[in-house]
């Protein structure tokens, strides 16, 4: 365009006296069709992004609790509170139709419709399904619509085998209509596909702590239940062996006899009916071993001797300031450590990086301060994890209090090889399973993938931040497979509290934990390197 320009330009000032309004007409009839060519590229891309939000919603049972009517279709709120927007309008004569289809399976895949004739996205061998891949609109440097399915942007032929021009002019949304009723919603797509959203109230059926789902041997435990506008619930499926009771208040679940080293487990599958919306299957993922036991950083369960600073709890090894404060960095020879004796056996201590035994060098600390502003994701909040429970507004697991704060790494950079990873092991000197733990990113590090700071860039679309699980068997042996646990990256970012299985390692003596990512200053992996954990689970 600006090569355009000064060539139109240098024709002016050369010879004054032509008459240039034909010559400017044109730029400007160009600047207008290319603007309004990357409206519609834009939109479709808002469209697809919407149709494929509909879809999602379908497959997970979320039914429309309000629509809203705009200047252009609807606005659609679901009962999580996610709202997706919709345009109703016809597609422009020119213009390639992204559409989407239930295969034999039930599944649906995107399909694109040309010249009137439909086929599926990229091709019949290779379906993209709506839950997967989204497509991406454009136009190319010759005026020719694409589609990236993700290999690329490729040319989108029209019936004659030949791409199809992108004229600017044509295209509108794929969408044809909205039709709202008392029961439903009805979507048709520009290629004349139909689906129906069911609609309904608010409804609640919530598990209390349904996250704590590995059981000791023949364990008994009751799940709090609170639900509204549920007109039944029932059992539909009960994992061999186990035995398992609903009831209005509560569920109990009874685990079965386990020894040694076997592992029992199942799902456990409820279908809940709400009074007015589809029936919506919720499932358990139950483990049983011979014994489970939690390390939970809670005051309540401490089991242990006194710790560095005489004290029978948790919650006095959080440091105060987050950063350069008496415990992390002594004055003194005292060593930052933990153990949970009497219960896991787990145990951790600031390892020697760069001998002076201090947090800067790594560790494992203890905290139960929560930062939710991103105005705060800087060192000197380096404990503050970034969630908080909406009903305790603490920021552990399960609305717990107190987690533990993982910092450090080590790359071939050059730069961290003095450095030594942070770990836990088991100070009984025995090797056992860790079967889980819930992984949470913290404030300093949130901010820096989403906003970067004078060190580093913000992860990219297709970047990533990992947390790496290294074992050592219980001859100090390094175990080969490592375990990864991506933040961040091309797929979505965690958003809440996550369950990690670590399970895979086997037997282990001792687990240092790295982080890794795409994210490097010059001077290796420049993301902060912290991550919270909380309920680190064991086997017995």
């Amino acid at each position: 365009m600006k090569k355009v320009l000064f060539l139109l330009l240098t024709v002016i000032t050369v010879c004054s006296c032509y008459n240039d309004d034909d010559l400017w007409d044109k730029v400007n009839d160009l600047d207008g069709r290319v603007e309004t060519l990357e409206t519609t590229v834009k939109g479709m891309n808002s469209d697809i992004t919407a149709l494929q939000n509909l879809v999602d919603a379908l497959n997970q049972g979320k039914v429309i609790i309000n629509t809203e009517q705009t200047s252009e279709g609807y606005t659609l709120t679901f009962n999580d509170g996610s709202k997706v927007s919709i345009k109703n309008g016809t597609n422009g004569t020119d213009a390639p139709v992204i559409g989407i289809k239930a295969d034999e399976d039930g599944t649906y895949y995107w399909t694109i419709t040309t010249n009137g004739v439909t086929d599926w996205l990229p091709d019949a061998d290779n379906k993209l399904k709506v839950t997967g891949t989204t497509p991406i609109m454009g136009v190319d440097d010759d005026g020719y619509w694409t589609v990236d399915t993700g290999d690329g942007a490729q040319p989108i032929n029209g019936a004659d085998g030949k791409p199809i021009k992108a004229k600017g002019e044509d295209g509108d949304s794929f969408f044809k209509s909205v039709t709202v009723n008392d029961n439903y919603v009805l979507v048709t797509l520009a290629d004349g596909t139909s689906f129906t959203l069911p609609k309904g109230e608010t409804y609640t059926f919530d598990i209390a702590n349904r996250d704590y789902t590995l059981f000791s041997s023949n364990e008994t435990r009751t799940y709090l239940l609170t639900t509204a506008n549920i007109d039944d619930a029932t059992l539909i499926a009960i994992p061999q062996g186990w035995t398992a009771v609903l009831n209005d208040k509560d569920l109990k679940i009874t685990a079965p006899a386990v020894s040694g080293d076997d592992v029992k487990d199942g799902e456990l599958k409820i279908l809940v009916t709400p009074s007015k919306a589809f029936g919506k299957v919720i499932k358990m993922q139950l483990r049983a071993v011979h014994e489970a036991r939690f390390l939970t950083f809670e005051d309540a369960d401490y089991k242990g001797d006194a710790n560095i600073v005489g004290e029978t709890n948790w919650s006095s090894l959080i440091d105060n300031p987050q950063y350069n404060g008496p415990l992390l960095y002594p004055t003194t020879s005292t060593l930052y450590q933990w153990n949970d004796k009497n219960n896991t056996f787990l145990a951790s201590e600031l390892p020697n990086g760069w001998g002076d035994y201090k947090y800067w060098g790594g560790g494992h600390a203890i905290s139960n301060y929560v930062e939710t502003d991103m105005a705060n994701g800087d060192y000197l909040h380096q404990l503050g994890v970034y969630y908080q429970d909406p009903i305790t507004g603490f920021g552990g697991h399960n609305g717990s209090k107190n987690f533990c704060v993982h910092y450090g790494y080590k790359d071939d950079s050059g730069f961290t090889d003095g450095a030594k990873l942070p770990s836990i092991y088991f100070s009984d000197n025995q090797a056992r399973v860790v079967d889980h733990m819930y992984v949470m990113w913290n404030t300093y590090l949130a901010n820096c993938i989403f906003n970067g700071n004078s060190l580093t860039e913000p992860v990219g679309p297709d970047g990533y931040v990992k947390i790496i699980a290294i074992g050592f068997d219980a001859a100090g042996k390094e175990i080969t497979n490592h375990l990864e646990f991506f933040i961040a990256n091309a797929g979505g970012n965690i958003q809440e509290w996550t369950y990690w299985d670590l399970s895979s390692l086997g037997k282990v003596s001792k687990i240092e934990f790295n982080m890794a990512g795409d994210s490097d200053n010059g001077y290796g992996f420049s993301q902060p390197a912290y991550f919270c954990y909380d309920d680190v689970a064991v086997r017995f």
